[in-house]
């Protein structure tokens, strides 16, 4: 059979390819591509990860703030009805994957749903096909990490958890990081008992720990437990149905359901990486500044790519910029553009620039803390312990932020413009006045 020929092979449909893709449809270029996928269409972000559990956290944000709010003009909070969301939340997702695959598909680019395995730098097969590209992108994102225990398989993984059609009782989370903490979140808002296991002393590690104590703190007032310094090495199943996690360090804990979210690994099981040489390990492959692996011809971008945090964190628009980049015909290396990152748990959590533990360690950075409790706004909600906190440089410009609160996520997107546009204070504060009362026009006093 002879080989069809592309000038682009993107395995993967996530974020990357979307942003590859829209970059060739945008500047009406020509080159052809195909993009191909062994799983749903769309990539984890909208069927397994951010877009449904935004989609779930709206409504549990509604009903914690109701919470928070009863003898203080609300008479009774509102509660989830579980089974309902759920079959309005796959309602709403179902058609996604079909309409992300024909979303691809023009006269230039072609869609196959299969497994993909890299032959040579420019040849790609899937089933008893061949198919030929000036180019192959990787982007196959990364799948949930399995812990190495015995009896791993009696654990769920948090797609498994965005799929549930009955809430069980009690659920044990291995792991505090981001999925972990976000979907503990959900379910013990929708009344589930929740228990977290956590092999560090700490959650949410990238975070400013002062504003994860925040965090933290408000998940215990909800009923959630936290067991720090607790290594999971083995789930036991009882004769009624259970399951117990023990850890190393001999405690155990009960559960209905046990999820492992002990992180994600790249996706690159089938890929055949290994026979081509192309480095990689369990933080992705690695890639130079063009994002191209080590053997030439071949690429990686989005999730799967092995990169520092503080350069470009694992997220789904920094994906997009990946695969925008690489058919530009930009040649100067990438540069990514100034990103923030946060945490989806209530209180939200969110940060962006120099971190506020770096800045401690520094005699050149200064400190300011703003307290964000006392505002209207916030006390409207009884968004108790809110703060954002500011990193400065000499020159008094504002270099990194931090926030704790309800809305965090969308106010550190107000400190992502100034920081990333390089604003300083007296620019900012003669060029825009913003809608009041909000905090973008309370904090020209903080800059």
């Amino acid at each position: 059979m002879n080989n069809k020929k592309y000038n682009y092979i993107v395995i993967g449909s996530g974020p990357a390819a979307f942003g590859l893709t829209n970059e060739l449809k945008e500047s009406n270029s020509k080159q052809t591509v195909l993009v191909v996928d062994n799983d749903l269409f769309g990539g984890t972000c909208p069927n397994y990860g951010c877009e449904p559990k935004i989609f779930l956290e709206g409504a549990v944000r509604d009903v914690l703030i109701g919470q928070k709010l009863e003898n203080r003009g609300i008479v009774a909070a509102p509660k989830i009805d579980w089974k309902t969301l759920m079959e309005t939340k796959k309602k709403t997702f179902k058609p996604y994957p079909d309409n992300s695959k024909a979303g691809f598909e023009n006269e230039f680019i072609d869609t196959k749903t299969g497994t993909a395995k890299i032959i040579d730098c420019h040849t790609v097969q899937i089933g008893d096909s061949k198919y030929d590209a000036d180019k192959i992108i990787i982007a196959t994102g990364m799948k949930p990490n399995k812990l190495n225990i015995p009896v791993n398989e009696y654990a769920h993984s948090s797609n498994d958890v965005l799929d549930l059609v009955e809430l069980p009782k009690k659920m044990v989370f291995i792991g505090s990081g981001y999925v972990s903490m976000e979907l503990a979140t959900v379910v013990s808002a929708a009344g589930a008992d929740v228990e977290m296991v956590e092999f560090s002393d700490k959650a949410l590690g990238p975070f400013y720990q002062e504003h994860v104590k925040v965090v933290v703190d408000q998940m215990k007032q909800r009923g959630i437990k936290f067991n720090f310094g607790q290594a999971a090495d083995q789930i036991t199943k009882t004769s009624d149905g259970k399951y117990i996690v023990h850890t190393a360090q001999g405690n155990s804990y009960d559960a209905d359901y046990v999820v492992d979210a002990t992180g994600r690994i790249p996706n690159v099981s089938s890929l055949n990486l290994d026979s081509l040489g192309i480095e990689h390990d369990r933080q992705g492959i690695v890639v130079d500044d063009h994002l191209q692996t080590s053997v030439e011809g071949i690429y990686a971008a989005g999730d799967v790519v092995k990169k520092s945090p503080l350069v470009a964190p694992k997220l789904t628009p920094v994906a997009q910029f990946e695969g925008a980049y690489i058919v530009s015909g930009n040649e100067a290396p990438i540069s990514y553009p100034f990103t923030g990152t946060g945490s989806f748990t209530f209180p939200q959590i969110a940060q962006a620039g120099v971190s506020v533990t770096d800045a401690q360690a520094s005699d050149d950075l200064r400190i300011e803390h703003f307290s964000l409790e006392s505002d209207f706004a916030y006390a409207g909600t009884n968004d108790e312990d809110s703060e954002l906190v500011g990193v400065f440089d000499k020159d008094s410009k504002l270099v990194g932020v931090s926030e704790v609160s309800q809305t965090a996520t969308d106010d550190i997107n107000l400190f992502v413009n100034v920081i990333g546009l390089g604003l300083d204070s007296k620019t900012w504060k003669e060029k825009v006045i913003y809608i009041f009362p909000t905090l973008a026009s309370k904090i020209k006093g903080f800059l």
